[in-house]
Formats: C-alpha cells, sequence, structure tokens
C-alpha cells in the first residue's frame, strides 16, 4: 500500500489569485525634457489662476481646472499620447480574447496637482470614472527620514484582508507609490486612495487624469449579430 500521507503536487499549477485589483506603474524614459516643460506651464497656470479647481480631496496645494490634456503645448500632447498608450495595452490586456474586434474610444478629464510643504490628499475615490491615472512631474524633495512623505498610498479595497496579519507575504493591505518623476500609474477609478503630507523643501507636481472607455463591438459571428451588438472598425482615441 502506498503512503497517501505523502501530498505531492506544484502550487503553480494549483494556485489561483482571485479578485486580482489592476495596477500599471511604469517609468517612462528620457522624460526628464517634457517634464521639465510641463512643470514650466502649470506653475504659470497657477501663477496666473491662484483658485483653480478649488477645494476638493487636497489640504493645502492647488488644483488645475480640467481639461488640461486638451491643451495644445507639445508637452501636453505628448502626455496625452503616453497616457493613451498605456490605457490601449491595458484593455488589450483584460479583454477577452475571442475572436471578436472592439473599438475603444477614451475620454480623458485631466488637471494638475501642486503640493508643497504640509500638503496632501485625504482618501477619495473619482466617482464617475472607470480608470484613473497620475502622472508625475516633480517629486517636492521629500525628506528621506520622514515615512511616507509626499508618497501616493492605495487602499485595498478588500474590507478583511488585514484581519489577521501574515507577515512576509505579497497579502500587504497598503501598498504605496514613491512619486518619482516620469512615472505613471493605472489604477481602477473606485480604489480608495490618499496622498501622505509632504515633508520636503520643493515643489510636487502631478497630473492626475480620469478616464472613460466607450466600447463598439465588430464581429463575424451571426449569434452576437442577433444579440444586436452595434459594428463599428477598430480604431484609437484621436
Amino acid at each position: 500500500m502506498s503512503d497517501k500521507s505523502a501530498l505531492e503536487f506544484d502550487i503553480n499549477e494549483s494556485l489561483a489569485m482571485q479578485f486580482g485589483t489592476p495596477f500599471v506603474s511604469f517609468q517612462l524614459p528620457d522624460s526628464e525634457e517634457i517634464n521639465q516643460g510641463l512643470a514650466e506651464l502649470i506653475l504659470a497656470e497657477e501663477k496666473s489662476d491662484d483658485e483653480g479647481r478649488g477645494i476638493r480631496s487636497n489640504v493645502g496645494g492647488w488644483q488645475s481646472r480640467g481639461n488640461l490634456i486638451t491643451r495644445s503645448e507639445p508637452e501636453i500632447r505628448t502626455l496625452k499620447q503616453w497616457m493613451e498608450t498605456m490605457v490601449f495595452n491595458l484593455l488589450g490586456a483584460l479583454v477577452r480574447k475571442d475572436g471578436t474586434e472592439r473599438t475603444f474610444t477614451l475620454l480623458i478629464d485631466s488637471w494638475a496637482n501642486v503640493c508643497r510643504h504640509g500638503n496632501y490628499n485625504i482618501v477619495h475615490t473619482h466617482p464617475n470614472a472607470m480608470w484613473s491615472i497620475v502622472y508625475y512631474v516633480t517629486d517636492g524633495e521629500p525628506d528621506k527620514s520622514i515615512p511616507y512623505s509626499g508618497l501616493l498610498e492605495l487602499l485595498d479595497p478588500r474590507e478583511s484582508a488585514n484581519y489577521i496579519q501574515v507577515p512576509n507575504t505579497i497579502l500587504d493591505a497598503r501598498f504605496f507609490i514613491e512619486n518619482r518623476p516620469g512615472r505613471m500609474v493605472l489604477f481602477p477609478s473606485w480604489v480608495k486612495h490618499m496622498v501622505h503630507p509632504l515633508v520636503g523643501s520643493g515643489v510636487r507636481i502631478s497630473i492626475a487624469c480620469n478616464v472613460n472607455v466607450v466600447e463598439e463591438i465588430k464581429t463575424s459571428r451571426p449569434q452576437d449579430y442577433e444579440a444586436g451588438y452595434s459594428t463599428a472598425e477598430l480604431r484609437k482615441s484621436s
């Protein structure tokens, strides 16, 4: 009789991470020149429009009015292309591969955030949007001796995920993003997040976007036509 108590199996074949939350963080190479131009135009707008969007989630600091991404400056046009590329690539990774051609048009609202010493953002979400993007222009020269200075924190949407502490695992309920110039971050807009108070000697500049996706579907499968799906050629947002 074999020893049935000796269990042998490959955990990688049996393990599934369910209820995952898509998150993208990418460091854009050679972004210094673009960042310099973005910083100059954002600080100029702050100087000319002191009120901006007013108080939202920010405590202190300044937010520009919306539709920043529609401006015609070359730095803004380049940033828009970067953002569109990131979203389209994410959608390509998430959409089921079922032989259907899909058209995605992106609707983007955007604004700039300017934070100085002591400024922060309270816990919030971005209602009426699918995806949120943060792009870091400058880091505010944070004091490295102060934990969490100026960091973006995403809160685990699973309410009881940290009820029992499991040390040294990937199941941590707190997730921090370093505000590094040239870094672009994308996450679902319903995820609660905050920015910790900046302790630093510089100006922290970021650009935030809310993205909605309008989808049309083209398929050659008769059953889908009967179901009433619309048809359109695959295209990118202009």
